[in-house]
């Protein structure tokens, strides 16, 4: 069946050199790029909240040099007016592309699950953490700070039930599952494990990176001794970068040479790293660094700048994959990450690479990794070796499209 990726129009930017703003923003090009070279195709639904309108509307537009549909429509909008504009995007956006074949949706959160037309089949890949999931991990409190606010969380909560709802009713929609904790969470809420497929990350670091254009963040890497370092999209409450900088501080505290940088958030959003600059003692001020996310490209440049001196960590407090510290270590970076089941990613990585979630167990291994004979390069190429044969684009495309006829076979079988 051809396929429609649906995706949050503030996560798909103009141009695949921006900032990718979350995870799902380059999981859902890698998708793209898969059904493409696979020639099903059919465009892109990209959906925004505009509480201005009281019927959904739909527009033809081209973003990031393809053929999509946009739709305008807000939550308190009647289920069947959305429903009826979701289907009337895919049904133009195939015209356009000239199938004759219904196509598949392949949903990139599932905050529209809800809305979907049942004359369609569907899947949907969970970027984001399960509310429910984290309430029973979190308090209440720590639950609303790291969704925004209590209404937040709670308007995600209603949602996501929505969608199981549909998920556990509905044999025609499937799930792309990137995370191991979210399978675990679906399959325990009912969903059928007969319709979820694993897919492997789609991580492809280039070969040969370009330079690293940011003077002041190349001159502060290249007069580091020993880097410390993390990369996110957002300083947010997942992340727990404050736990970077208390483990990196605490390091310094013991002798170790290093500087810190931290590169997160929007440029012009500075609150986040002023908080975290505030945590640095001022006799270490000078060698702690905050700025903002970089494009891809400038983020693998700084990855090839970083191996002679870097250390990468990866600190969160809960994570459903963790993208960006595996393209660090497939980078090649000495890569460090918190030992947590709760964090996706950390069953890739090693004993040797992983750390204890607290200021003296990031210290620890800190100092370890600073003081090992083979040194940071060499550590960070072993490391490479190691995940490289599980994560690559290859992977991933193998395993989507093993996964899209699956789904396409059992859904047409149930339309029989």
């Amino acid at each position: 069946m051809p396929g429609i990726i649906v995706v949050n129009e503030r996560y798909f930017p103009d141009s695949e050199s921006e900032p990718a703003h979350v995870g799902a923003t380059s999981f859902s090009r890698f998708a793209l790029r898969c059904l493409q070279h696979a020639g099903l195709s059919a465009g892109v639904i990209l959906y925004r909240r505009d509480e201005n309108i009281s019927e959904p509307r739909i527009d033809l537009v081209h973003r990031s040099g393809l053929r999509c549909a946009t739709l305008r429509f807000h939550f308190d909008m009647s289920a069947d007016a959305v429903s009826r504009a979701i289907a009337n995007a895919a049904a133009l956006l195939r015209a356009e592309h000239g199938f004759s074949d219904q196509a598949m949706l392949y949903y990139q959160t599932d905050a529209l699950l809800g809305f979907h037309p049942a004359e369609l089949a569907c899947c949907v890949t969970h970027h984001g953490p399960f509310v429910h999931d984290f309430m029973d991990m979190f308090s209440a409190r720590e639950t609303a700070r790291a969704f925004g606010d209590a209404a937040k969380a709670l308007h995600l909560f209603k949602h996501q039930e929505l969608g199981l709802r549909q998920m556990r009713s509905n044999g025609r929609m499937f799930v792309l599952q990137h995370s191991r904790l979210q399978r675990e969470y679906l399959v325990g809420r009912g969903v059928d494990e007969q319709r979820i497929r694993a897919v492997r990350p789609p991580i492809a670091p280039p070969a040969t990176p370009g330079p690293l254009r940011d003077e002041r963040i190349r001159a502060f890497v290249q007069g580091a001794e020993l880097l410390v370092f993390t990369a996110v999209a957002r300083l947010d409450y997942f992340k727990n970068v404050e736990l970077l900088v208390s483990g990196a501080v605490q390091a310094r505290k013991r002798g170790l040479p290093l500087r810190i940088l931290v590169v997160g958030d929007a440029p012009d959003d500075t609150a986040a790293r002023e908080a975290l600059r505030a945590r640095v003692p001022s006799e270490h001020e000078a060698e702690f660094l905050a700025v903002g996310k970089l494009a891809k490209a400038e983020l693998y440049a700084l990855f090839h700048l970083a191996r002679p001196n870097g250390v990468f960590v990866c600190s969160s407090r809960y994570e459903t994959l963790g993208i960006t510290p595996l393209e660090a270590a497939l980078s090649g970076v000495c890569t460090l990450m918190v030992d947590s089941d709760k964090v996706e990613a950390s069953r890739f990585f090693p004993t040797a690479h992983r750390f204890l979630p607290s200021t003296d167990g990031l210290a620890d291994a800190i100092g370890h990794l600073a003081t090992h004979p083979s040194g940071l390069e060499r550590l960070g190429t072993a490391l490479r070796e190691t995940i490289a044969p599980e994560i690559s684009e290859a992977n991933f495309a193998q395993d989507t499209l093993t996964a899209w006829s699956h789904f396409s076979h059992t859904a047409q079988r149930r339309d029989a």
